[in-house]
């Protein structure tokens, strides 16, 4: 029998509006948005995932991005992880995304990861992001133990949790 990453009683959020952006879930019809809000912060985002990581790959076609915008979504309909995108109020422009998904390493129950399109970093919305996501991470959500790896944990630290997963 297959664990569930949330319990089937709880309601996941599908629209969250704050002062100055709103999330809600990320499909394919986003693709768009999302795509320029990602090429347009490419070299930032390559150490979002990981000290390796090296998406978005430099040459990332609209078409591989809603592909992966698809999988997020069905995992979403599926409710084995959730993939949010941070927009304007307006609804016009993809400020950022934010993945919640389960967690295996350590005593965590999900990892968090999230970035922040780099014309809103400078507007001060990555740390707005990140002191919301960990306030309704920890009121709204039923984890015990969220984590933010390469944020909280060090990416040593992460890769070190891996290899000691049996």
């Amino acid at each position: 029998m297959e664990t569930l990453f949330v319990p089937e009683d709880f309601r996941v959020s599908q629209r969250i509006e704050q002062l100055n952006y709103i999330l809600r879930p990320l499909t394919t019809v986003d693709v768009e948005k999302d795509y320029e809000a990602v090429m347009s912060s490419k070299q930032s985002l390559r150490q979002v995932f990981g000290q390796n990581d090296d998406w978005p790959d430099e040459h990332m076609t609209l078409q591989e991005n809603e592909r992966d915008l698809a999988r997020h979504q069905t995992d979403f309909e599926q409710r084995r992880g959730f993939t949010y995108t941070m927009e304007t109020l307006e609804g016009d422009i993809c400020l950022g995304c934010v993945y919640i998904y389960p967690c295996d390493r350590g005593d965590y129950d999900a990892q968090v990861y999230y970035w922040v399109r780099d014309s809103a970093k400078a507007q001060g919305f990555e740390a707005e992001l990140g002191v919301f996501l960990r306030h309704w991470l920890r009121e709204v959500w039923p984890f015990r133990r969220p984590v933010f790896p390469g944020r909280d944990v060090s990416w040593q630290e992460w890769e070190a949790l891996k290899n000691n997963t049996s």
